[in-house]
């Protein structure tokens, strides 16, 4: 398939550049340049990464791809047969198959808590669409006390309201900045996690967060920040054709994020990785 070679090209190419500044002027002057860019840029999940129309190319609208939501099926019936064909391929690769594991991973966690204790509370942080209350049967069931999806785009909290509003999922306008600044008012809750947050946030935010998030936490809690590995098979073409520079760590750079908590409060920490180990979570549960 094309795509998939295309992929495999860049791929190659990033690999043999001596440091990113190289592999940077090798996108920008000569990949970008290139037909095969704007024939890429013809698959509507690989533009919507590449034109950003709220700001950041990971938007919820672009995770609705990966996610084969129905609202996107519209887009397919627009483009031709070869472009189809590479979506399958775009959509299916190692990086958005690892969106989805992470996803099945929350609504799982989210079930088994809602197992251990009843009427637990639950907060995503930058929850986007939030695609995994849909796929928890605890959330589908009405079994949590309190479910809060905060974000800063106000557009994808109304597809939250829209969607699961009447299950219970309360939504809340918030950006890292005011999370940080003014956390106390959110309350405190069982299970606290930010899926796609941390691949954009430099150590010394991503840590202050970290803090905030884990003082969320009832006695007892728990709190997951995911973030993309940095050895992902797509890295190449998500930089060079759709303009998705992601913030990459890996386990040990994960777990040195919690160095910051106070360690008297901690009753466990560990990092993980879904299946395919692409996508590493790191885990803080507070003491009881």
């Amino acid at each position: 398939m094309a795509a998939r070679r295309l992929r495999d090209v860049v791929t190659d190419i990033r690999r043999r550049c001596s440091s990113e500044a190289e592999w940077r002027s090798i996108v920008d002057e000569q990949l970008r340049q290139q037909p095969v860019y704007r024939m890429a840029l013809q698959d509507p999940f690989v533009w919507r990464a590449n034109a950003k129309p709220r700001g950041y190319a990971g938007d919820a609208v672009m995770l609705d791809y990966i996610y084969q939501h129905p609202s996107r099926l519209a887009d397919l019936d627009m483009v031709p047969p070869m472009t189809r064909a590479a979506m399958q391929f775009t959509t299916n690769a190692d990086a958005p198959r690892a969106v989805r594991n992470r996803a099945a991973l929350l609504a799982a966690e989210i079930d088994a808590l809602a197992r251990r204790k009843a009427r637990p509370s639950v907060f995503s942080m930058a929850c986007g669409h939030l695609r995994e209350a849909r796929m928890s049967q605890a959330v589908q069931a009405g079994a949590l006390g309190r479910f809060l999806a905060v974000d800063q785009d106000p557009q994808s909290l109304a597809v939250v309201s829209e969607d699961v509003g009447r299950l219970g999922v309360e939504v809340q306008e918030g950006s890292v900045k005011t999370v940080t600044a003014r956390g106390k008012t959110l309350g405190k809750f069982d299970f606290v996690y930010a899926a796609g947050l941390y691949d954009y946030l430099h150590a010394r935010v991503a840590e202050r967060l970290l803090q905030e998030l884990f003082n969320r936490l009832e006695p007892g809690g728990k709190v997951w920040v995911a973030n993309f590995k940095p050895g992902i098979e797509d890295r190449a073409y998500m930089e060079a054709f759709m303009d998705w520079w992601l913030i990459y760590r890996d386990e040990a750079e994960m777990m040195s994020l919690a160095d910051a908590l106070p360690a008297a409060e901690i009753a466990s920490k560990r990092v993980f990785t879904e299946h395919e180990d692409n996508i590493v979570f790191l885990e803080v549960v507070r003491r009881g």
